[in-house]
């Protein structure tokens, strides 16, 4: 399957968790996922068929050949050869397995770049990263804006902070419960007193006076803007593995927008399925504008 399959696969994917299908729509994204699996499966047929087994006399066997052996005597062959060894694995594993070996060589690669930035760098890019935001009509309509505290080089919100402020708009930033990987924002105000997190990041101390946004019953605008450490051309996001996120915005209504915040370099030139637990961005933006 091309590239263009792989991207529009995810297209549809983001619609329907950000707005829903037409039933064409539905129609047409059962059929390239259905396509998707074919093409996994006919790259494994070919794999195998390319296979051989070394017998212990050193010679070796096809394993097409030792497959039909094992039907004839029907007695069906258990080898299937997952890398190293011979586990069954099925095609689903395989793909998970190859997505999770592309996010791991990727966290790295980008993670290295972005830690090479000096000082200078990360607030200038910075600043030309938060002009972009509330340059926008997301963050001009919005009532509410969460941002993050920023750690190992990530883009630094503060002008998005102080333009929100100077603008009346009510700022949240999320605190994370690191034992069931969940998170709530909680609402920053000039009184806010902040301690670090398990991971380094600076969170508000909570207290009896803390004020948590309901985002199941809060009807204002809500504008999410989050970080990430490697983002794909069709808005696939890749973070630092905990889900915080995806878990957080997972039904999220329509009243809240969401945009991921990097530096141009994070985005890749790679695509790949997402799984139903991942929660595309609606935007991204970098110091080259709004994707």
């Amino acid at each position: 399957m091309d590239e263009t399959k792989i991207a529009r696969i995810n297209a549809l994917y983001h619609k329907s968790k950000a707005e829903g299908l037409t039933p064409d729509e539905k129609e047409e994204q059962a059929k390239l996922r259905k396509e998707y699996i074919e093409a996994i499966k006919g790259n494994m047929r070919a794999t195998l068929d390319n296979t051989s087994i070394q017998n212990e006399d050193g010679t070796l066997t096809p394993l097409k050949i030792v497959r039909e052996k094992n039907i004839a005597a029907k007695n069906p062959t258990n080898v299937m050869l997952r890398g190293f060894n011979n586990n069954i694995e099925s095609i689903e594993a395989i793909k998970e397995k190859k997505t999770v070996e592309l996010k791991k060589k990727y966290r790295k690669e980008i993670s290295e770049k972005r830690n090479a930035l000096s000082e200078r760098e990360v607030k200038q890019r910075s600043g030309i990263i938060c002009y972009n935001v509330i340059s926008s009509d997301e963050y001009k309509n919005a009532d509410v804006v969460c941002v993050y505290q920023a750690f190992r080089n990530e883009v630094i919100c503060d002008d998005i902070v102080e333009k929100a402020y100077e603008d009346n708009k009510e700022i949240y930033v999320p605190v994370c419960n690191e034992e069931d990987k969940t998170m709530r924002f909680v609402k920053v105000t000039s009184d806010t007193k902040w301690e670090q997190n398990g991971y380094g990041i600076e969170e508000p101390v909570i207290s009896a006076n803390s004020i948590f946004l309901d985002k199941g019953n809060d009807n204002r605008n809500i504008l999410v803007v989050m970080p990430g450490l490697v983002f794909t051309k069709d808005k696939a996001r890749i973070g630092y593995g905990g889900g915080y996120y995806d878990k957080y915005l997972e039904n999220a209504g329509a009243n809240i927008k969401t945009m991921a915040i990097c530096y141009s370099f994070q985005i890749i030139n790679e695509s790949f399925a997402m799984s139903d637990t991942d929660i595309a961005p609606m935007h991204i933006v970098t110091e080259n504008g709004i994707d």
